[in-house]
């Protein structure tokens, strides 16, 4: 009887150890799937919410607007920027749409945290010093004005004007750029360096770039994803800071 009890004991551990291993992995199996339909209702409004910033890229219209993309309500919302914010690569061209009214744009830039923008070091090469800005100033006359200025102390090997203001924020620099009535179009050239640039003006600009936020949301398990891009003017490259516009021919300076 002894013998008996004790393997009606032992039965009752390997049934309640085998019960155990089949919940957790039952458990499992059931977490995975659950996951599994996590990441692909996440894929699904994610891509959905995609669809909303290529449906606003479309037509960039200040606004909102709305579609249903594979059963999921996609609403987007399209927000004009008064200003010009973001990190330029050398010699790629930033461009200022303005108004042709009297104006003062203030141009900070170089990211003084950044060991790329910022190497203090002070040498005309490439990646050896802060950027240098070449600024294009272009009237309704298709007359140029130009000017050009120093993040670091270069005047002597380059001839373009050293700045010294401190920029707001990150920035290491700031230079105030003046403006007069018929003045349309500006353009800033980073040299020898990347840079991070922002400009803003005394009084409001047209539109200079467009910020869109799309969102999305499964309604039966309420997945929801959101995106947030930001669309600057179209811009022409920087080798057309180099030619004159003159009817259908294009002219070497």
């Amino acid at each position: 009887m002894k013998n008996s009890g004790q393997a009606v004991l032992l039965i009752l551990l390997v049934v309640a150890v085998a019960l155990g291993l089949g919940l957790s992995i039952m458990s499992q199996s059931t977490t995975d799937i659950r996951i599994s339909q996590q990441e692909q209702e996440s894929a699904r409004a994610f891509s959905a919410a995609e669809a909303g910033i290529e449906d606003a890229l479309r037509a960039i219209t200040v606004g909102s607007g709305n579609l249903t993309v594979d059963g999921i309500d996609v609403n987007y919302e399209v927000t004009g920027q008064q200003f010009l914010e973001g990190q330029f690569k050398e010699n790629e061209s930033a461009q200022v749409i303005l108004d042709g009214t009297a104006n003062t744009l203030t141009l900070e830039w170089v990211d003084e945290g950044s060991p790329t923008e910022n190497p203090l070091t002070c040498v005309g090469k490439t990646n050896e010093a802060p950027a240098s800005l070449l600024i294009t100033v272009i009237n309704a006359s298709y007359q140029v004005r130009r000017y050009g200025i120093n993040a670091c102390a270069l005047n002597t090997s380059n001839n373009l004007d050293d700045v010294a203001d401190p920029g707001s924020g990150k920035y290491l620099r700031k230079y105030d750029l003046s403006l007069v009535a018929g003045d349309q179009l500006v353009r800033i050239r980073p040299l020898y360096n990347l840079t991070s640039l922002q400009v803003t003006a005394a009084n409001a600009l047209p539109n200079q770039a467009y910020l869109i936020s799309s969102s999305a949301q499964i309604e039966t398990t309420k997945e929801a994803k959101a995106i947030e891009v930001t669309r600057l003017e179209p811009a022409t490259p920087s080798i057309f800071d180099y030619v004159l516009f003159s009817g259908g021919n294009l002219v070497h300076q």
